[in-house]
């Protein structure tokens, strides 16, 4: 049977028995007392009862008879009787509680022994001292019993309760990474050193992760030994193309025309798969520096419109004078570039683009949003996966292939930020790029 069932079984029935022991210690413990008097009546008969005892043994033997007598008393008991001669010394020496005893504030009483030879001896009786809470008897010590009890179980659950919750916080943050894509993450020792389940789901965890990340990496070398290997062919069609265009003249010009403008495409997407590896694999250098965002975005906007026909609405930029930050500029202009030129694609051609930033004290937001159909709302949150289409024949005829968002995802991850989209009312897009101003 796995050792998590035992412990919780141990721990459950340990705190339960031990309820039961210390309240069967507590009723044998009560149950040899007596009915308890009030406690003038019970402090007078132990006075009585002492002054019977001594005073017969003094009578019967005198002082020796008496200091035998004394001794043989329980010490508890021995603790409360002093017998004092005329001269003021103690039975058996106990001389120096004499101060303590002639203080106000002692409960005590005295009485009066006359020995067989009629001199006087004072007997000081001291009253027993209170039963602690635990024993007392009554509503306030069955209370006092109830939160002793309810604090020793609260104290056993809560070491109970920290050894299951701290595996688990641990298991949850590394699962937390993983779904964000950082998959070099691993749970490993102590945890993983268990023998108990949460050992079995820490190493099944690192298992996991382990496959999952030999399958990226060889995702990842497909991709890049593909796109290294269309590189040359490509580079041939096109010398091809030039000799056939010379050799041809204009008999074929459509059909060269054409088989140009697929080979432009193609390596335009072996170019973006190329950048997507760079940036997802860390393979690029990220070299921040400081420089002055609002200017790269006026920048960018100019670039962009310039590309968009005459008369068209172009860019609405709205940003501060100047916002410094640091940063890597080539990563930021990339990620705003691949967001700007994809709303682009797909907006009203007679709505402007909007680009507005909400400088930060910590952190710079940009939000990019466009008048077009919108994205459905079950891909929005695979909108930023490589080769995803908001709409696969839409995108296919306008030439994108679904790899300009997970570019500037990845260029904003690097950078500690984030990306999001969302529908605008009214119909749109909007992406929000987050990124802190100094990394």
């Amino acid at each position: 049977m796995p050792r998590l069932f035992w412990r919780l079984f141990l721990a459950l029935w340990v705190s339960i028995m031990a309820f039961v022991i210390l309240t069967a210690l507590i009723n044998v413990a009560l149950s040899r007392q007596e009915i308890p008097d009030p406690p003038e009546v019970a402090f007078a008969r132990s006075a009585d009862k002492a002054e019977r005892l001594l005073g017969a043994a003094l009578r019967r033997g005198g002082p020796d008879a008496a200091r035998a007598r004394l001794r043989e008393l329980p010490w508890v008991l021995r603790n409360q009787l002093y017998l004092f001669d005329e001269e003021g010394r103690e039975l058996l020496g106990r001389d120096r509680f004499r101060k303590h005893l002639e203080r106000d504030d002692v409960p005590l009483q005295r009485r009066s022994i006359r020995d067989r030879n009629g001199d006087r001896w004072s007997l000081v009786v001291l009253r027993g001292p209170p039963p602690g809470r635990v024993l007392e008897p009554g509503v306030r010590g069955i209370v006092f019993r109830i939160l002793l009890a309810g604090l020793f179980s609260a104290i056993l659950s809560y070491f109970l309760a920290r050894s299951l919750t701290r595996p688990l916080e641990r298991l949850g943050s590394a699962s937390r990474r993983l779904a964000e894509g950082d998959l070099s993450t691993r749970v490993g020792p102590p945890l993983a050193d268990r023998r108990d389940e949460f050992g079995i789901l820490a190493r099944d965890l690192d298992g996991m992760a382990g496959r999952l990340q030999e399958a990226e990496r060889a995702n990842r070398r497909l991709l890049r030994d593909v796109s290294h290997e269309l590189r040359s062919p490509l580079a041939r069609q096109r010398v091809a193309l030039e000799l056939a265009r010379s050799r041809m003249g204009d008999q074929a010009a459509v059909e060269l025309d054409r088989i140009e403008l697929e080979s432009e495409r193609l390596e335009k997407l072996v170019d973006e798969v190329l950048s997507l590896l760079r940036e997802t694999s860390g393979a690029a250098p990220f070299e921040p520096e400081d420089f002055d965002l609002a200017e790269l975005l006026q920048d960018l906007a100019d670039v962009v419109s310039y590309e968009l026909p005459p008369g068209a609405p172009g860019i609405d930029l709205r940003v501060p004078e100047t916002l410094p930050v640091r940063a890597d500029r080539e990563l930021i202009w990339r990620a705003v570039e691949n967001v700007l030129r994809n709303a682009l694609l797909h907006s009203d051609p007679t709505r402007a683009i909007e680009l507005h930033v909400e400088p930060g004290d910590d952190v710079v937001t940009l939000r990019i949003a466009d008048r077009g159909p919108g994205v459905p709302e079950a891909r929005l949150e695979r909108l930023f996966d490589p080769f995803t289409r908001a709409d696969d024949a839409r995108d296919r005829n306008s030439g994108g292939h679904g790899l300009g968002l997970a570019i500037a995802a990845a260029a904003l991850r690097r950078h500690g930020g984030s990306i999001e989209a969302r529908n605008r009312t009214g119909g749109g897009l909007e992406l929000v790029l987050a990124f802190p101003r100094n990394p």
